[in-house]
């Protein structure tokens, strides 16, 4: 997230929708993994609908996956178990787009053909053809948040309205400086220890974080 250290891209062939609106724990997830594993590259994917007008893609939720290499079958595991998830909690959720986060490049502007990542982009854009690619940059927490999409067979910096409130960010500033983001467990870890929960779902309990609302921009 480029605002609030989240960047985007998007794919330039899709019917995007006009705005986001990320969940406040969806997004601090996605900054805490980034930061618990700040010299590795990290991968989630981000969980969501577009709500009833069209107009606004809700991300409800992210899921950390990897801080080490990313190997196809695991991916896949991750991926049936994340869909597994989302037809549990219902509500049409479904995943919505990827984040990652490297300690070796800058805001992106373009996935290119050679990017690891880009395989991994098109089988989300294949099955949601709104999804989203964000770099998470955890030094530009205040910063506009950027994404992309998927434009004509590219991926382009996303111009969709980011829907996100200032006391969201403030608290997640916060969990940050309580290194808060120790706690939260990637799907690496659990696959290295199986007792561990790589739902989070325990991760904001009496936090701020757990009671603030999306902004729906509705």
């Amino acid at each position: 997230l480029a605002n609030g250290g989240l960047l985007c891209d998007m794919p330039a062939t899709t019917s995007a929708p006009k705005s986001w609106a990320f969940d406040p724990k969806a997004y601090a997830k996605a900054v805490m993994h980034s930061c618990k594993y700040s010299s590795d590259s990290v991968l989630g994917l981000f969980i969501g609908s577009v709500n009833s007008n069209g107009k606004v893609l809700q991300v409800v939720d992210s899921m950390p996956l990897f801080h080490t290499h990313i190997l196809a079958p695991m991916l896949k595991v991750a991926c049936m178990l994340i869909e597994q998830h989302c037809r549990a909690i219902g509500g049409g959720l479904e995943i919505v787009g990827m984040y990652y986060a490297s300690p070796y490049q800058g805001a992106p502007t373009n996935l290119p053909d050679n990017s690891p990542l880009r395989p991994i982009a098109e089988k989300i854009f294949a099955n949601f053809p709104a999804a989203s690619v964000w770099s998470v940059d955890t030094a530009k927490l205040a910063d506009e948040k950027r994404g992309l999409s998927r434009v004509q067979d590219e991926w382009k910096p996303n111009t969709a309205e980011i829907l996100f409130s200032n006391e969201a960010l403030e608290h997640t500033a916060t969990a940050l400086a309580e290194m808060k983001y120790l706690e939260l467990v990637d799907f690496d870890d659990h696959l290295t220890d199986a007792s561990l929960n790589w739902l989070n779902s325990t991760l904001f309990k009496n936090h701020p974080l757990a009671d603030l609302p999306m902004a729906t921009g509705e």
